[in-house]
């Protein structure tokens, strides 16, 4: 019923501004300087934004989906699943590349989000099955921009943090050094950026915490290690 009688006030508006133009004999339309067709094409301008945003944001949700379901099937080692989300993730990506390069404003938010998530997945998948650091010109430059890439790159050492963690939960000492180090060199390059307020900066504030959780495991497996040691030698003594 509002919305009836809103449409009914917009109707009965139009309907006095016709007649005064038809009582003032068509003078005071012409002394108006307006160009209605200038306003037609921008209200259809940021209408076809609007459905491309849209579009954006609900395709982008699909590619960062499939790339958090590639990085739980990579730690539960199943690299063909992986695999497969992977190249599906980045086929919905490339279907959206040409639209945001004709409309670039468009590619902040949920499309640059999701494809940190592609990458970060990407270079999880890259160090489980090559153990490096993927670059970003191997297989990532032609979907990821430099900030894109650097905050993927940070949210992977997320992840490794947590597959260290499986490995010292195996007893796995040198797999955790082998992490520790990467994180250690990749705090080395980022340390030589200034990311001042935005959200890299946030993202790297957290990287010195993934660094101390794994010396922290470094530490926790060297002693339960003597520990063995030591129980192996009194048993050997007596």
């Amino acid at each position: 019923r509002r919305r009836e009688r809103e449409r009914r006030e917009r109707m009965s508006n139009q309907d006095q501004l016709k007649r005064k133009r038809s009582d003032d004999g068509g003078e005071g339309a012409a002394g108006v300087v307006l160009n209605e067709a200038e306003f037609d094409r921008i209200r259809d301008d940021l209408r076809r934004y609007d459905e491309q945003r849209e579009r954006i944001i609900k395709t982008s949700r699909d590619v960062q989906k499939r790339s958090k379901q590639a990085i739980f099937s990579l730690h539960r080692k199943d690299f063909a699943g992986a695999k497969k989300q992977l190249d599906s993730a980045e086929e919905t990506a490339l279907s959206l590349v040409d639209l945001v390069k004709a409309e670039p404003t468009l590619r902040g938010g949920s499309f640059s989000n999701a494809l940190e998530e592609y990458a970060e997945a990407k270079l999880f998948q890259h160090y489980l099955q090559e153990g490096a650091l993927l670059s970003m010109k191997d297989s990532l430059g032609h979907l990821v921009k430099n900030e894109e890439y650097l905050g993927g790159v940070l949210d992977f050492c997320g992840e490794l943090n947590r597959f260290a963690v499986q490995r010292a939960t195996a007893r796995d000492e040198e797999k955790v050094k082998e992490c520790r180090d990467l994180v250690e060199n990749i705090m080395a390059q980022y340390l030589k950026f200034d990311f001042r307020n935005s959200g890299l900066r946030r993202k790297y504030d957290g990287l010195k915490y993934t660094l101390k959780n794994l010396e922290t495991m470094l530490y926790e497996l060297s002693l339960t290690h003597q520990g063995i040691k030591k129980t192996n030698v009194r048993v050997s003594e007596h």
